[in-house]
């Protein structure tokens, strides 16, 4: 019969994710083959993709000379789920400033069997450069959604836009049909002076 253990090893080294156990001091105990790929790919290789690396030390100590942003707080929220004050941890970081790829960070406690103690923290590192590319794909089609581009072919007279079906549209109608705009009716100081023209001296008494 098969070890158990070795053949959650080779379930694990089959994954396209890049995964790690730690102890509940923060210890590397096990890393799959993806993690150790990710690793050699950043150049960080041997320095923290090994087991019996604490990886709480080595992002707090000044000497390691990471200057990401992120870090402080990242690291703070891990040692929370060590510490179990914090259910889980998930986060979205761009490690290489000269790549656009993504990746998120997932930690999430090993319980022991039958208690609510903690026997370790399993972190999950994923590629997600395609989803990020999507989402701002969709971010654009959004904020350009209800913006009329090109030429409007409108009526020198009377106003009226020509749609694509060539049918003829006062101007609320024509934008209200492709942009998220409504109306409401006002008239102005011009239209006021010419049409109306019994309360013109309102209009000059408050320009005045």
């Amino acid at each position: 019969m098969s070890n158990p253990f070795f053949l959650w090893q080779e379930v694990a080294n089959c994954l396209p994710i890049s995964l790690a156990i730690l102890d509940p001091e923060g210890t590397i105990r096990f890393v799959n083959d993806t993690w150790i790929r990710t690793a050699v790919n950043y150049g960080l290789s041997p320095l923290w993709d090994r087991p019996g690396m604490n990886v709480m030390q080595h992002f707090s100590d000044p000497t390691t000379h990471y200057s990401k942003p992120y870090i402080p707080e990242m690291m703070a929220r891990l040692q929370k789920v060590l510490d179990g004050t914090l259910p889980s941890f998930s986060t979205e970081m761009q490690p290489c400033t000269t790549s656009n790829r993504w990746y998120r960070l997932e930690a999430v406690p090993l319980l022991q069997a039958g208690t609510s103690g903690l026997s370790g923290l399993m972190l999950l590192y994923s590629d997600i450069s395609s989803y990020k590319e999507t989402e701002a794909a969709l971010r654009k089609s959004v904020s350009q959604a209800g913006t009329l581009h090109g030429l409007l072919p409108i009526c020198a007279v009377c106003k009226k836009i020509k749609d694509e079906r060539n049918h003829w549209l006062s101007i609320e109608e024509y934008l209200k049909a492709r942009t998220c705009a409504d109306f409401t009716h006002d008239i102005c100081p011009d239209c006021i002076r010419s049409h109306y023209p019994q309360y013109s001296r309102i209009l000059d008494s408050n320009d005045s």
